[in-house]
C-alpha cells in the first residue's frame, strides 16, 4: 500500500472512530435521561470508558495520517 492511500486509510479510520465516541456518549447522556431500569453507573463507566478509548486511538491515527514523512 502506497503512503498516500495508507495516510488516507488512517485519515478515514480515524473520522469513523471519533464518529462512533460521539455517537457512544450521546447514547449515555440519553439513556441517563429516559429513566430505564438500568444500572447508571455502570452504564456511565462503561461508556465512557469505551468513548475514551475509541477517541483516543481515533487521534492516534489522525496523528499517523497527518505526518509529513
Amino acid at each position: 500500500m502506497s503512503k498516500a492511500r495508507k495516510r488516507k486509510f488512517y485519515l478515514k479510520l480515524s473520522d469513523f472512530l471519533l464518529d462512533l465516541a460521539k455517537l457512544i456518549f450521546g447514547g449515555i447522556i440519553l439513556t441517563g435521561i429516559i429513566d430505564l431500569e438500568i444500572n447508571k453507573a455502570l452504564l456511565f463507566i462503561t461508556g465512557s470508558a469505551v468513548a475514551t478509548i475509541l477517541a483516543v486511538w481515533g487521534f492516534v491515527l489522525y496523528n499517523r495520517g497527518t505526518k509529513t514523512n
